[in-house]
């Protein structure tokens, strides 16, 4: 059985796949934590992509609750962000309680209930995922906010009148200070979300040979971050580019505070490269798969065919214009995690895909890329600096 600690961290989830494919078990169960401490940068996010990835796994088996009785139960939905997409991921697995008991049935009334609360961005907190199940049953399945009645896509002015409500419980912390500092990039951010969303409608819905993936998952989640500069750079001292991107100068608060929005994008797809190069395996060094996200990034390719094809191969190009000089980009996909430091490392045009340079999330290094065990699908994560305006 795989434990998941509630002091659980990026590092921490990296142990976790070695875990999971060194394990000698035959069915290898997943006990989740009663609470996690801290979903820091992209760690929800990070955390779901592991899930995914055991749940593909053929020897994936229960996914433990650490409750007791249906009221436990309720009351751990309603309080833990992380347990909804869970049990919603691993649904067709076996789910139990303390006592080794299946409680699927007493989950069903108050995921419903998750799920309406966040339709209408009315969950606790002010953190907004909003969550796509492909494999979900029910007219519930894909979000009202991006697709319409018939499971086409909604254009992103559509989506930033959608969105509107979700920015202002990210902002509710302090509302006037959020609005003024997000006013003038709002259409940088719905273009980003709307953007990257569509990647995953057009390429993480089906296998890299176009059958359909069960189950699946694509989603978003906004996410406020305020803190001193020391701070972060506290909490991401293992990762050199990380201290880096803080230590480059920041528009703080009265109180030193610096102001960022998370935006993440995750999908449990075949990821960038069995995509790209349509394969089911990775025969290939990390420096090859490397190039191969390089290839996804750069301007008008993509893996699409013919004109429409090319038109959509400008999405993550124009990501990177819009984060240019602000943002951090971090893209774990296959045997990756790697980053672009936007404000220290500047957008600028390539003459080829192999101009772009990438960093390693561990190493920082731009040639020398850890393997790591590979994962399901796609996450990308992007710290998106608020300049503070006083009010």
């Amino acid at each position: 059985m795989i434990k998941i600690t509630g002091n659980i961290s990026i590092s921490k989830i990296q142990n976790l796949y070695s875990e999971l494919y060194s394990s000698n078990e035959n069915l290898i169960d997943i006990q989740l934590p009663k609470k996690i401490e801290k979903l820091d940068f992209g760690l929800l996010f990070s955390y779901l992509q592991f899930l995914a990835t055991w749940v593909r796994s053929e020897r994936s088996g229960k996914l433990h609750l650490p409750v007791s009785n249906t009221d436990e139960a309720i009351e751990y939905l309603e309080n833990n962000e992380f347990v909804y997409p869970s049990i919603v991921l691993a649904w067709e697995k076996v789910i139990v309680n303390s006592f080794g008991e299946n409680i699927k049935s007493e989950l069903k009334s108050p995921s419903k209930a998750y799920f309406e609360k966040m339709d209408f961005f009315a969950l606790k907190g002010t953190s907004v995922p909003i969550y796509c199940f492909d494999h979900d049953k029910s007219n519930r399945g894909l979000s009202r906010h991006f697709y319409k009645s018939v499971r086409e896509l909604v254009n992103e002015t559509t989506l930033g009148f959608n969105l509107f409500s979700a920015f202002i419980k990210v902002g509710d912390f302090n509302k006037g200070a959020f609005r003024a500092s997000v006013k003038n990039s709002y259409d940088d951010f719905i273009a980003i979300i709307h953007e990257l969303f569509t990647n995953t409608h057009e390429h993480a819905k089906t296998n890299e040979l176009g059958f359909n993936l069960y189950p699946n998952i694509r989603a978003i989640q906004l996410k406020f971050h305020k803190k001193p500069v020391i701070k972060f750079i506290e909490q991401f001292h293992e990762f050199s580019g990380l201290v880096q991107y803080f230590n480059s100068g920041f528009s703080l608060n009265e109180q030193g505070d610096l102001y960022l929005l998370e935006i993440s994008i995750l999908d449990s797809g075949p990821g960038l490269v069995k995509r790209y190069k349509e394969i089911n395996n990775y025969n290939l060094t990390i420096n090859e798969e490397i190039e191969i996200i390089k290839e996804c990034l750069y301007r008008h390719n993509t893996s699409a065919e013919g004109f429409r094809g090319e038109i959509k191969g400008i999405g993550l190009d124009r990501v990177f214009k819009t984060l240019d000089a602000k943002g951090f980009v971090r893209i774990k996909t296959g045997r990756a995690d790697i980053f672009r430091d936007m404000k220290n490392n500047r957008y600028h045009h390539h003459d080829s895909a192999t101009q772009i340079q990438l960093n390693d999330l561990q190493s920082n290094s731009t040639s020398d890329f850890k393997v790591y065990p590979p994962t399901e699908g796609t996450l990308i994560s992007i710290f998106y600096p608020l300049d503070y305006i006083q009010q």
